[in-house]
This record gives C-alpha cells, structure tokens and sequence, in this order.
C-alpha cells in the first residue's frame, strides 16, 4: 500500500506483507525479530533493518499498531508515551539496556526487547476486512517443517 509520510515521501509497503504482519501483530505484542524474519520471507529483495524500521514506523502512524516495551514496574508490555520519533530513536539506538538494531548483531537481533508493537483496533478492523493471508497468498514458509502452517492454502509464489 502506499501512503505519504508527514515529510512528503511516498512510503509503499507490499500489500502481502503488511496482511502477514497484521496477521502475527494479531496475536500478541511482537518484537523486532518477527517483523525482520517475516519481511525476509515475504519480500526478500526489500527487507534490510533500516526499511523494516520504516515499516514498523508507517504502521503506528497509521494507528495500525502502537510501540511500546516491558515495564519493570508493571511487570507488563506497556505502550510508550513518547513522540513516534523518540519511539523509532529507542528502537534503532537501545533503550532501557536493550540494543537496537543498528547495533545488534543476527544472534541479537533474535532475542532483543527493545520494543514490542501492539496491534490497535484499526489493525485489527483492516485484518478482519482482509482476512487470513495464508487463505489470500498461501504459506510464504511452505516447505519449512518447523514453520509452514497446517492447511490447504494456494501455492505460495515468490
């Protein structure tokens, strides 16, 4: 889909990834590896850290998702109350101990808590007009025995 950034810059984020994002966004608060591994997976050819930032940085400003992180008083993930840039400065940088991905390495990048997005009800309202995306495009990880999903799905293509 293609949306214009508060700077003018036309963003495009391919309409399967997104659905796919939404989808795993639906299910729990998600960290920054799920978001890399499904990007490389669905759009490898444009998948980098930094375009993945983008994509995570386009889905809050559309309030398809808020940013947020575990808080050590709550004992819980929590939406952050900073300005969106502040939020994608801790999620590049570090925050609160935790490396961000410019400086994480691949094993890192694994386990890193920097931040978690949580899907809002705009996300969820577009997912349910979307449907499952797996039904749409089939199983970008068909093939794989640890990650394919269980059903009859359309072939996926690349």
């Amino acid at each position: 889909m293609k949306k214009q950034a508060a700077d003018g810059a036309l963003l495009t984020i391919d309409a399967r990834l997104e659905h796919f994002l939404l989808y795993e966004l639906d299910d729990d608060w998600m960290p920054f590896k799920p978001f890399v591994g499904t990007a490389r997976r669905v759009t490898p050819h444009d998948s980098s850290l930094d375009r993945v930032a983008e994509i995570i940085e386009e889905f809050a400003r559309r309030g398809l998702m808020t940013i947020g992180g575990w808080s050590t008083v709550t004992r819980t993930w929590e939406p952050w109350t900073v300005p969106l840039s502040e939020a994608m400065h801790r999620i590049a940088n570090g925050h609160d101990g935790e490396v961000g991905y410019r400086n994480a390495t691949e094993d890192q990048l694994g386990s890193m808590e920097v931040f978690r997005g949580e899907i809002t009800q705009d996300g969820k309202d577009l997912l349910s007009t979307l449907g499952s995306p797996y039904e749409k495009y089939g199983d970008p990880w068909e093939g794989d025995r640890y990650l394919s999903a269980e059903g009859d799905f359309p072939k996926w293509e690349q």
